[in-house]
Protein backbone atom coordinates (compact mmCIF):
# COMPACT_ATOMS: atom_id res chain seq x y z
CA UNK A 1 0.00 0.00 0.00
CA UNK A 2 3.22 2.18 0.66
CA UNK A 3 4.69 1.82 -2.41
CA UNK A 4 1.22 2.23 -4.17
CA UNK A 5 1.05 5.72 -2.50
CA UNK A 6 4.43 6.67 -3.53
CA UNK A 7 3.81 5.88 -6.73
CA UNK A 8 1.04 7.98 -7.27
CA UNK A 9 2.58 11.08 -5.70
CA UNK A 10 5.50 10.75 -8.09
CA UNK A 11 2.91 10.52 -11.00
CA UNK A 12 1.32 13.57 -9.33
CA UNK A 13 4.55 15.77 -9.23
CA UNK A 14 5.37 15.08 -12.33
CA UNK A 15 2.07 16.01 -14.07
CA UNK A 16 1.35 19.08 -12.01
CA UNK A 17 5.06 20.16 -11.61
CA UNK A 18 8.22 19.04 -9.73
CA UNK A 19 10.92 21.41 -8.84
CA UNK A 20 13.96 19.61 -10.89
CA UNK A 21 15.08 22.15 -13.80
CA UNK A 22 13.38 20.73 -16.57
CA UNK A 23 14.19 23.31 -19.66
CA UNK A 24 12.05 23.14 -23.15
CA UNK A 25 13.55 20.65 -25.61
CA UNK A 26 15.12 22.19 -28.20
CA UNK A 27 12.18 20.78 -30.66
CA UNK A 28 11.06 22.65 -34.35
CA UNK A 29 8.00 24.58 -34.17
CA UNK A 30 5.73 26.87 -37.43
CA UNK A 31 4.43 29.86 -36.84
CA UNK A 32 1.09 29.13 -37.64
CA UNK A 33 0.60 32.92 -39.46
CA UNK A 34 3.02 33.05 -41.90
CA UNK A 35 4.88 29.68 -41.54
CA UNK A 36 8.02 31.12 -39.47
CA UNK A 37 10.23 28.28 -38.11
CA UNK A 38 11.43 28.40 -34.19
CA UNK A 39 12.72 25.95 -31.61
CA UNK A 40 10.86 25.71 -28.53
CA UNK A 41 14.04 26.12 -26.74
CA UNK A 42 13.99 29.79 -27.72
CA UNK A 43 11.02 30.57 -26.45
CA UNK A 44 11.78 33.59 -23.65
CA UNK A 45 9.95 33.03 -20.37
CA UNK A 46 8.25 33.89 -18.22
CA UNK A 47 6.11 32.33 -21.10
CA UNK A 48 2.83 30.49 -20.59
CA UNK A 49 2.74 27.42 -23.35
CA UNK A 50 -0.66 25.54 -24.12
CA UNK A 51 -0.79 22.34 -25.95
CA UNK A 52 -3.71 21.96 -27.68
CA UNK A 53 -5.12 20.08 -30.73
CA UNK A 54 -8.74 21.05 -32.67
CA UNK A 55 -10.40 17.67 -31.69
CA UNK A 56 -9.87 18.64 -28.15
CA UNK A 57 -13.21 19.45 -26.35
CA UNK A 58 -11.45 21.07 -23.05
CA UNK A 59 -9.02 22.88 -25.17
CA UNK A 60 -11.65 24.80 -27.05
CA UNK A 61 -13.62 25.26 -23.22
CA UNK A 62 -10.17 26.34 -22.00
CA UNK A 63 -8.50 28.79 -24.51
CA UNK A 64 -11.13 31.71 -24.37
CA UNK A 65 -9.86 31.89 -20.51
CA UNK A 66 -6.36 31.80 -21.85
CA UNK A 67 -6.88 35.07 -23.99
CA UNK A 68 -8.70 36.85 -21.10
CA UNK A 69 -5.55 36.30 -19.16
CA UNK A 70 -3.37 37.25 -22.30
CA UNK A 71 -5.26 40.28 -22.57
CA UNK A 72 -4.93 40.96 -18.72
CA UNK A 73 -1.76 40.19 -18.29
CA UNK A 74 0.55 40.68 -21.61
CA UNK A 75 2.92 42.91 -20.39
CA UNK A 76 4.19 40.37 -17.77
CA UNK A 77 4.13 37.21 -19.45
CA UNK A 78 4.13 35.74 -23.21
CA UNK A 79 1.32 33.63 -24.46
CA UNK A 80 2.27 31.08 -26.98
CA UNK A 81 0.13 28.60 -28.19
CA UNK A 82 0.99 24.90 -30.19
CA UNK A 83 -1.85 23.29 -32.31
CA UNK A 84 -0.45 19.11 -31.96
CA UNK A 85 -1.28 17.38 -35.06
CA UNK A 86 -3.68 19.03 -37.08
CA UNK A 87 -3.66 20.74 -41.08
CA UNK A 88 -2.61 24.36 -41.01
CA UNK A 89 -6.35 25.42 -42.22
CA UNK A 90 -8.79 23.70 -39.74
CA UNK A 91 -5.87 25.05 -36.74
CA UNK A 92 -6.58 28.24 -38.28
CA UNK A 93 -10.53 28.21 -38.33
CA UNK A 94 -10.44 26.71 -34.87
CA UNK A 95 -8.56 29.87 -33.44
CA UNK A 96 -10.87 32.30 -34.98
CA UNK A 97 -13.71 30.37 -33.60
CA UNK A 98 -12.03 30.68 -30.20
CA UNK A 99 -10.87 34.06 -30.38
CA UNK A 100 -7.02 33.29 -29.73
CA UNK A 101 -5.11 36.31 -30.34
CA UNK A 102 -1.88 35.63 -28.74
CA UNK A 103 1.33 33.75 -30.76
CA UNK A 104 0.25 30.58 -32.16
CA UNK A 105 2.72 27.58 -33.64
CA UNK A 106 2.12 24.35 -35.57
CA UNK A 107 3.61 20.99 -34.77
CA UNK A 108 1.84 18.82 -37.37
CA UNK A 109 4.16 15.87 -36.59
CA UNK A 110 3.58 16.13 -32.62
CA UNK A 111 7.03 16.24 -32.08
CA UNK A 112 6.97 18.47 -29.42
CA UNK A 113 4.32 16.32 -27.57
CA UNK A 114 6.43 13.33 -28.04
CA UNK A 115 9.58 15.50 -26.55
CA UNK A 116 7.79 16.48 -23.89
CA UNK A 117 6.04 13.38 -23.30
CA UNK A 118 2.51 14.63 -23.03
CA UNK A 119 -0.48 12.31 -23.53
CA UNK A 120 -3.08 13.81 -23.21
CA UNK A 121 -4.50 17.62 -24.14
CA UNK A 122 -4.74 20.37 -23.02
CA UNK A 123 -0.90 20.16 -21.47
CA UNK A 124 -0.03 23.81 -20.04
CA UNK A 125 3.64 24.63 -19.36
CA UNK A 126 4.30 28.36 -17.54
CA UNK A 127 7.82 28.44 -17.34
CA UNK A 128 9.82 31.47 -15.84
CA UNK A 129 12.16 34.28 -16.85
CA UNK A 130 15.10 31.88 -16.84
CA UNK A 131 13.48 29.26 -19.25
CA UNK A 132 12.66 26.72 -16.25
CA UNK A 133 9.34 24.52 -16.51
CA UNK A 134 7.52 25.67 -13.26
CA UNK A 135 4.28 24.12 -14.10
CA UNK A 136 3.33 21.35 -15.89
CA UNK A 137 -0.36 21.08 -16.01
CA UNK A 138 -2.14 18.24 -17.30
CA UNK A 139 -5.90 19.39 -18.76
CA UNK A 140 -7.59 22.47 -19.07
CA UNK A 141 -7.37 25.35 -16.41
CA UNK A 142 -9.34 27.77 -15.35
CA UNK A 143 -8.60 31.54 -15.03
CA UNK A 144 -7.86 31.43 -11.31
CA UNK A 145 -5.20 28.27 -11.94
CA UNK A 146 -3.94 29.97 -14.93
CA UNK A 147 -3.41 33.17 -12.78
CA UNK A 148 -1.66 31.13 -9.58
CA UNK A 149 0.52 29.82 -11.86
CA UNK A 150 1.91 32.67 -13.64
CA UNK A 151 2.30 34.31 -9.92
CA UNK A 152 4.58 31.49 -9.14
CA UNK A 153 6.56 31.59 -11.89
CA UNK A 154 7.18 35.67 -11.94
CA UNK A 155 7.88 35.21 -8.10
CA UNK A 156 10.42 32.32 -8.96
CA UNK A 157 14.16 32.14 -8.79
CA UNK A 158 15.93 29.64 -9.93
CA UNK A 159 19.86 28.31 -9.95
CA UNK A 160 20.75 25.94 -13.09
Amino acid sequence: MRRAAVGLLAVFVTSCGSSAAQRLPDVEITALDGGERGRLSEIDGPAVINLWATWCGPCRREIPDFEVIHQARDREITFVGINIGDDRDDAIAFLEDVGATYDQYLDPEGFVSTELKVSSMPTTLVINADGVVITRHLGPMDQDDLNEAIDEALASDTVG
